[in-house]
């Protein structure tokens, strides 16, 4: 009788946590940013899915309200370089918010030149957009056709729901997505690279 085996040898590794920072602390934040959607221009000039974000407008790490946020989103950084058996320091190279209102999204991107991006929702209403995730080997020219139900090996894109409160943390490498958004009231995240 034959033997074989089946060896998962490059895993995509993503981190999800939940209510990494206390509902009052995430209340100050939702109102800062809704301040600084008033204040500050929006970024990010190339983007087509009318998205508002400080993204090259404003830094987040420099505001003093957002400080306990990142210093929880720093040591959940570190808990997953661990699971890579990793004793390196990484530190922010980039921080934004993003305000989605129905009918805006994000369309695929990577975050080129950083190890660990970050997703944070701060507010998740009704009908916002899932963050969606490509498989790395995405366009495959000759994809395994005939697949009744995916798998871990078969999969091609995995999308997680907004919950407020809720932390994503990937490689920056992986293409990424914002879904339409039907939400009536506005979705606010926070990115933020690290490397």
């Amino acid at each position: 009788m034959t033997n074989y085996n089946v060896s998962l040898w490059f895993p995509v590794a993503i981190y999800d946590a939940s209510e990494i920072i206390s509902v009052e602390e995430n209340t100050k934040i939702y109102n800062r940013g809704l301040e600084l959607q008033r204040t500050t221009k929006s970024g990010g000039d190339n983007w087509i899915g009318d998205t508002y974000t400080t993204y090259e407008t404003y830094p987040l790490h420099h505001d003093e309200i957002f400080q306990p946020l990142l210093k929880q989103i720093k040591i959940h950084v570190h808990k997953f370089l661990e699971e890579h058996n990793s004793t390196a320091e990484l530190n922010i190279r980039g921080s934004w918010l993003n305000i989605n209102t129905e009918g805006t999204y994000q369309e695929f991107h990577a975050h080129n030149g950083n190890v660990f991006s970050c997703v944070y929702w701060v507010k998740a209403p009704t009908g916002s957009g899932r963050l969606v995730f490509e498989d790395p080997k995405q366009p495959d020219m000759l994809p395994i056709m005939n697949i009744e139900e995916r798998n871990d090996l078969s999969f091609e894109k995995i999308g997680y729901n907004a919950v407020e409160r809720r932390l994503i943390i990937f490689r920056s490498y992986l293409r990424h997505m914002v879904e339409p958004c039907k939400n009536k009231i506005p979705r606010m995240s926070i990115a933020v690279n690290f490397n």
